[in-house]
């Protein structure tokens, strides 16, 4: 069901946040935004990119900090539902990145399921994805 505007605008907000504390590398504003669960799950968009708890976030986030690039993120499309205390999102994003002088910009796709708990949303499941080139487009 399509969230309410008071949902949706908080769940961006998680978002949003979570997008400026990437491209800060600001690791405790990254983790503060995510449930203490230990299986809360963060996929990125590497074949090896999974990780689970917040142990498995924080070495994600160093892993891509300590690459030689300057990555940034940023939100073409979303659509927010829930249901109770638990919403999910779905988004069209855009990566930016550079890398030793060269620019690259990839479109992407994210989704999450975020839960209320004591008045805060927090991410429970992430899941970033880079659509493939190799299918051929609908008509």
């Amino acid at each position: 069901m399509k969230a309410d505007s008071e949902t949706e605008a908080d769940v961006m907000d998680v978002l949003g946040r979570f997008i400026r504390a990437y491209n800060d590398k600001d690791m405790d504003g990254i983790l503060n935004l995510f449930a203490s669960d230990p299986d809360v799950v963060f996929y990125g968009n590497g074949k090896d990119e999974k990780s689970i708890g917040i142990s498995g976030i924080r070495e994600q986030a160093q892993h891509d900090w300590g690459q030689d690039a300057s990555i940034s993120l940023e939100v073409q499309w979303s659509s927010v539902s829930s249901a109770g205390l638990v919403a999910w999102l779905a988004t069209d994003i855009q990566i930016h990145a550079e890398m030793r002088g060269m620019e690259m910009v990839m479109p992407a796709r994210l989704t999450a399921v975020l839960e209320k708990r004591d008045d805060r949303w927090f991410f429970m499941q992430w899941h970033t994805s880079l659509p493939t080139v190799e299918e051929p487009e609908n008509d």
